[in-house]
C-alpha cells in the first residue's frame, strides 16, 4: 500500500488555523505518529482553496499566506502536487502584484508544455507571466 495519504482542504488550514482546538490537536497528533515514509499529498486544489480560505475568510496577509504555503512545500510530511509549479506561483506573488490562482495556472500550464496562457482578464495578462490576452 502506497504511503502516500490524502488530505482535504480542511485538514491543511488546521495547521495554520486554530479556531477549532480539537481539531488542530488532532492532525498535530496525527503528523506527529506519521510513519517515517508516510507523506500527505497535498493536491493543487487543496492549495488553492487554502489559498482562498485564508485571504477570504480568514483575512490573513496575503505575505503570511505565501509562508504557510512555502512552509508546507518544505515540511518532510507533505508532497504537494506540482510542487514547482506551485513553488514558481509563491514567488511570482511574491515579486509582483499577481493572483495566486492566476499564476499557479500560467505555471501548470507551462510546465504541461503549453507555449502561453491565453485570457480575458486585461490585469492577469499584463501582470501574469506566461499569460496574454486574447484580444
Amino acid at each position: 500500500m502506497s504511503p502516500r495519504l490524502g488530505i482535504d482542504t480542511n485538514i491543511l488550514l488546521r495547521i495554520s488555523v486554530i479556531d477549532d482546538a480539537q481539531q488542530s490537536e488532532r492532525i498535530r497528533s496525527f503528523i506527529a505518529h506519521l510513519k517515517e515514509d508516510d507523506v500527505l499529498f497535498v493536491n493543487v486544489s487543496v492549495i488553492v482553496e487554502a489559498f482562498w480560505v485564508l485571504k477570504r475568510f480568514y483575512q490573513y496577509p496575503r505575505t503570511a499566506i505565501l509562508d504557510f504555503l512555502q512552509a508546507i512545500l518544505e515540511r518532510r510530511e507533505f508532497e504537494v502536487a506540482e510542487f514547482e509549479a506551485v513553488g514558481n506561483a509563491i514567488h511570482a506573488c511574491r515579486h509582483g502584484s499577481v493572483d495566486f490562482a492566476d499564476a499557479l495556472l500560467s505555471e501548470m500550464n507551462r510546465s504541461a508544455g503549453c507555449r502561453t496562457t491565453f485570457t480575458f482578464d486585461r490585469k492577469a495578462a499584463a501582470r501574469v507571466p506566461g499569460m496574454e490576452l486574447l484580444a
